[in-house]
This record gives C-alpha cells, sequence and structure tokens, in this order.
C-alpha cells in the first residue's frame, strides 16, 4: 500500500476508536444516571417505610392517649356523681356519658393494644427492611464505583488516543488531510472497495477506479463521495 493512503488508513483508524470511546463513555454517563436514579428512588423509598412505621406509632401513641382521657372523664364524672349535688339533668346527663365512655374505653383499649402490638411487630420487621436497604444501598454504591473506575480508565484511553491521532493527523500531506477532514463528518473517510462498490455510499465505481486502487501506486477517490479507497487484502 502506498505511504499516503497507509497514513490515511491509520488516521481512520485513531478516528474511528475515539467514536468508540465517546460512545463507551456516552453508555457510562448514561449507567451512572441511571444508578444515581435507583440510588434516589431507593432512599426515597427507605424514608416511605420510615414514615409508615413513625405513623403507626404516632396511631398508637394518640389511641393510648385517648384511653388515658376517657378514663379520666369517666372518674371525673363518677367523682361528680358520687360527691356533687346536681340538678337531675346534669345527673342523667352524666350517667350516660359514663355509661357511653365505659363501652367506648373497653373499645379503645383493645384498639391501643392492637396497635402497640403491630407497632411493636413493624419495629422488628423495621430492622430487617433496614439491613436490605443498606444492603442494596451498598451494591448500588459499588456499580457506581465501578463505573466511575471504568469512566476514568476510558477517559485515559481517550487521551492517549487524542494525542495518537494529533500525530498521525499531522503526518498527512496537507492536501490529503484537508480532504480528510471535510469527509470526517460524514463518517469514516477511508474505505474499503466492495464487491467492485464504495464501502461508503455503496454506489457502483467505474473500472477505472478499481483498476486505480487495485494497482495502489496512488491515492484513489470515489468518484460518488470522494472518500478515500483501498482495495481488501
Amino acid at each position: 500500500m502506498n505511504d499516503a493512503l497507509s497514513r490515511l488508513r491509520k488516521l481512520a483508524e485513531a478516528d474511528a476508536l475515539l467514536r468508540k470511546l465517546e460512545g463507551r463513555l456516552a453508555d457510562l454517563h448514561r449507567e451512572e444516571e441511571h444508578l444515581r436514579a435507583r440510588l434516589a428512588a431507593e432512599d426515597e423509598a427507605w424514608a416511605r417505610r420510615q414514615e409508615a412505621h413513625r405513623a403507626l406509632r404516632r396511631a398508637a401513641t394518640d389511641r393510648s392517649a385517648e384511653v388515658d382521657d376517657t378514663d379520666a372523664k369517666i372518674r371525673l364524672y363518677s367523682r361528680k356523681l358520687e360527691h356533687d349535688i346536681l340538678p337531675y339533668k346534669e345527673m342523667e346527663y352524666l350517667r350516660e356519658q359514663v355509661t357511653f365512655l365505659r363501652a367506648r374505653l373497653d373499645e379503645l383499649t383493645e384498639e391501643a393494644l392492637r396497635l402497640m402490638a403491630e407497632a411493636e411487630e413493624d419495629e422488628r420487621r423495621l430492622q430487617l427492611d433496614r439491613e436490605e436497604h443498606l444492603a442494596r444501598r451498598r451494591k448500588l454504591e459499588e456499580e457506581l464505583s465501578a463505573v466511575a473506575r471504568r469512566r476514568e480508565e476510558t477517559l485515559g484511553e481517550r487521551a492517549e488516543a487524542r494525542t495518537r491521532r494529533e500525530a498521525l493527523h499531522g503526518d498527512v500531506p496537507p492536501h490529503l488531510r484537508a480532504a480528510y477532514d471535510r469527509l470526517l463528518s460524514a463518517g469514516n473517510p477511508v474505505v474499503p472497495v466492495q464487491g467492485g462498490s464504495c464501502g461508503g455510499c455503496h454506489l457502483r465505481l467505474a473500472e477505472t477506479t478499481l483498476e486505480k486502487v487495485k494497482a495502489d501506486r496512488e491515492v484513489v477517490t470515489c468518484e460518488h463521495c470522494s472518500r478515500f479507497l483501498y482495495w481488501p487484502s
């Protein structure tokens, strides 16, 4: 292969490697964002779990306080009935209240005991949930650290590839370099002949073009897309 075309191919390979590394960095960035979103969701779920437990605790505490308040009212009303001189209507009202509150007290006591038992059981489950949450969180953080390491490694590879690419770019003759740079935005500027067609635009090449490429005595371009051509070995 003639020297100029060889330099062009090496430059194209360097650019292909850079594109690959850029793609890998984009993939790693998406993976990192996905893991961070999962980590945030895990923390939000744990916060909701803790709040649910606190709500259960508050319900049990509130019901116990209601039991105490109801019991205090029964005692107060009973003392009034036993020791105070009251009008008949007020006495009837207090007796009705005592009867109602005693029935209500039984219901509240049963509910308070049930809520307290549920809160205690939920406390035990919460400890298990905490351990599972921390295990999932550690795993996600480890995956994030692994992605960060791969990203740093890839950034180092990209820096080396860029340095090598610049050196190869400078080795290409100026007139070919300018043409190469114009073609680069459309994809690979250096392509093989494939079955008598250009490996870039896939259009049929003239026989004279094919002969020149096969002879390998000069740099030949596609008459359709201007890409540099080489004969596949």
